[in-house]
């Protein structure tokens, strides 16, 4: 199997190395607002997802609301660092979240970050999710799995083997959730302006919902959902290059990214207006068929 850059280890220490700070930083905060202002902490939870991207919306209030199990339940995140989505997941469903990061660095700031919101921090399990021993003991163990920009890493050949390693760790009737970026129509537009380093790293023709659901054999899983989903998102996943307006070009379209969040939480609200050329996600849904 050939492992593109943004799939190895090296990648995400040193990606990791760099956030490393942001993400202190964050867990500062967190701890100033539970220890020295838990009144500012309980009026600003009820609002705390009102302006979200609307992406972000239609995952949580459709998608995930829609399939997620009831009641405790095991989840696994492919590539979990920082570790905020599990945290999420938890406070909404009542879930035991696990993560699995190959990154030293990443580890040690999901960890943290668990320990914060009372995870167990040893649900961080630090290995190659395609290693042996990962495989071997977490197989058939979960009842669900994210897995959020990882399959697009691979190419055609590979990424079939990918789901197979996804499919193994679920239990019988446990559930996928595969979302990758699309990146293709209008969005490649920005990857050109904001990461074009990224162009030659991601498997574009997955992004492709026809070629997307090929890759989950239908003799192994029960597809629930597969689509396009976030109607328009203009700027949060890209990385700017250093110079300066590109960043300020990035800065004026993720302003303009929270008003649309807005309009369109008005006027679409749960339904979304997805294609494949505006829409920034695609994801997969189902189950692991019985053997």
């Amino acid at each position: 199997m050939t492992r593109e850059v943004l799939s190895t280890e090296k990648y995400w220490e040193k990606y990791w190395g760099f956030k490393q700070r942001e993400y202190s930083a964050r867990l500062v905060e967190y701890d100033f607002l539970r220890g020295s202002a838990q009144w500012a902490a309980s009026m600003v939870g009820p609002w705390r997802y009102a302006f979200e991207n609307y992406h972000d919306y239609i995952l949580w209030n459709v998608i995930y609301k829609k399939f997620m199990p009831k009641g405790s339940f095991k989840v696994l995140e492919i590539g979990s660092a920082p570790g905020y989505h599990l945290v999420r997941l938890y406070k909404t469903f009542g879930c035991i979240p696990y993560g699995v990061e190959c990154s030293a660095r990443g580890v040690e700031i999901n960890k943290s970050v668990f320990k914060r919101y009372g995870i167990n921090p040893d649900n961080v399990i630090h290995d190659d999710f395609f290693s042996d021993r990962f495989q071997k003991e977490y197989k058939d163990y979960f009842n669900v799995i994210i897995s959020r920009g990882f399959i697009e890493d691979f190419g055609d050949s590979d990424a079939g083997y990918v789901v197979e390693k996804h499919k193994d760790l679920l239990r019988p009737g446990g559930i996928l959730f595969a979302i990758i970026p699309n990146f293709r129509g209008i969005n490649y537009l920005g990857l050109s302006l904001f990461s074009k380093e990224l162009l030659s790293e991601v498997n574009f023709n997955i992004m492709k919902k026809e070629n997307f659901i090929k890759i989950f054999d239908e003799r192994r899983w029960n597809v629930l959902y597969c689509g396009y989903y976030g109607t328009f998102n203009c700027g949060d996943r890209f990385s700017p290059r250093q110079d300066f307006l590109m960043k300020f070009v990035l800065m004026f379209c993720n302003g303009m990214q929270k008003a649309l969040n807005v309009i369109f939480r008005v006027l679409l609200k749960d339904k979304g207006a997805e294609t494949s050329i505006f829409s920034p996600y695609l994801v997969f849904v189902g189950t692991k068929r019985q053997p």
